[in-house]
């Protein structure tokens, strides 16, 4: 492994990432939309309140949501995580 290309590689750094919100607007979906899609995939509600919350940071989402929000929106799992600093809004 001494000689492997791989042994001068720059540390890991996070991935750049995008609000749920922002997220949604993006692909042209509604709350209503991506709570019926939420619904479809996982045969579990999701309320326009608790997605709004989730969206702007007023509530958590447990894997189980994060894991239902990947599949409304056609993403691959696992590619939700919370594992970032969080952004700060310029009033």
């Amino acid at each position: 492994m001494a000689n492997s290309p791989y042994t001068h590689q720059r540390p890991k750094v996070l991935p750049p990432h995008i609000a749920l919100g922002d997220l949604r607007a993006a692909v042209g979906l509604t709350l209503d939309q991506v709570c019926a899609s939420f619904t479809e995939a996982t045969g579990r509600e999701l309320t326009r309140g608790a997605l709004s919350g989730i969206e702007n940071g007023h509530r958590g989402a447990s894997a189980d949501v994060l894991a239902g929000l990947e599949s409304a929106y056609g993403l691959r799992a696992g590619s939700i995580n919370t594992q970032y600093e969080p952004r700060t809004r310029v009033a």
